[in-house]
């Protein structure tokens, strides 16, 4: 029965997350520490904290589980690839938001980074970390070129300040970004290739950057980004939106090649990604009028658009939402 498949999956999951997740994050504060000492700089405490919180998230949330079909989870060496690609894509994410290096630069580090004269502690960093990543990967082809296909959409996203900009190239910039980086993290476990895999990683990839978006739609709104949660008006499409990324992502969860059984598992331990998002967009649909048209969120005070997940009620609604869309069968 799915209702109880769904309870012991969800104890089994809460019960590695409280008792791993805090030495996980530890462990990558101290990594990050021997990377400056080996480096002789420092990192922004901003990016520390944001490395350390986020490769700790991907690792639970998203790697742990693909490795499960094949049943382990992500050992030693590809954790500290999956951090290394974190550190890397936040100083990657930095050179670009805070215009440290002009266009030329950022693509010299990426296209020749042997090549590249480092003029700072994090430019130090980054070549080492792109060049380590290139070396430890088995498909270096694949990699490089899904790589590439992720430096062009970074670089197009400075759209996304533009307010013409419609909601279809949003989200084909967002469905990219989110889908190839995934592509990338796959590249880091010792797991086999398959076409089916990518497609799920590919999909979720894009659901994760949706996710990202609805709830950083205050911050967004008020750095003058558009997303497609920000930029739609309308509740229904939003949700629709988001929706169909759900879909599409169960739909290559079914055509995986595992057991009825794995695929069940592993569609429920998905759905607490997805339920983050249902539960953003269930905050934002408090704001809605009549006709489910959502107001100019400039104009909306921030606790409307905060999301404190710490609270009884966001909970119970996060439990609520996770059975509901981790039903892979219904």
């Amino acid at each position: 029965m799915y209702s109880i498949r769904f309870i012991y999956i969800s104890i089994k999951f809460l019960y590695e997350l409280l008792t791993n997740f805090k030495k996980t994050e530890t462990w990558a504060f101290h990594f990050l520490k021997e990377l400056e000492i080996k480096f002789n700089g420092q990192f922004d405490k901003n990016v520390i904290k944001k490395v350390a919180k986020y490769q700790t998230i991907q690792l639970f949330f998203v790697a742990n589980h693909f490795s499960n079909l094949y049943g382990r989870n992500n050992n030693k060496i590809e954790q500290e690839r999956n951090l290394l690609f974190f550190l890397m894509s936040v100083l990657y994410d930095n050179f670009i938001d805070e215009k440290q290096i002009n266009e030329d630069k950022l693509d010299l580090l990426f296209y020749q980074p042997q090549h590249t004269i480092p003029s700072s502690f994090n430019e130090r960093v980054y070549i080492y970390l792109h060049q380590s990543l290139i070396n430890q990967v088995e498909e270096k082809n694949s990699y490089l070129t899904i790589y590439e296909k992720l430096h062009l959409v970074q670089k197009k996203s400075i759209i996304q300040f533009n307010e013409k900009t419609t909601i279809e190239e949003i989200l084909s910039i967002t469905t990219s970004k989110g889908g190839l980086t995934l592509l990338l993290c796959r590249h880091y476990l010792m797991t086999p290739v398959s076409n089916n895999i990518d497609n799920c990683w590919y999909a979720l990839g894009g659901l994760i950057q949706m996710t990202n978006d609805l709830f950083d739609t205050y911050k967004d709104t008020k750095e003058g980004i558009y997303t497609f949660a920000n930029k739609v008006k309308d509740l229904k499409a939003i949700y629709s939106i988001y929706e169909n990324q759900i879909i599409c992502l169960k739909k290559y969860i079914k055509s995986l090649p595992f057991s009825r059984s794995k695929k069940t598992a592993f569609a429920i331990k998905l759905s607490f990604i997805a339920s983050f998002g249902l539960i953003a967009i269930k905050q934002i649909s408090m704001l809605h009028d009549d006709n489910f048209r959502l107001p100019d969120f400039k104009k909306v005070e921030r606790k409307k658009l905060i999301i404190d997940m710490e609270k009884p009620i966001s909970i119970i609604k996060f439990m609520f939402y996770a059975y509901k869309t981790g039903a892979l069968w219904k």
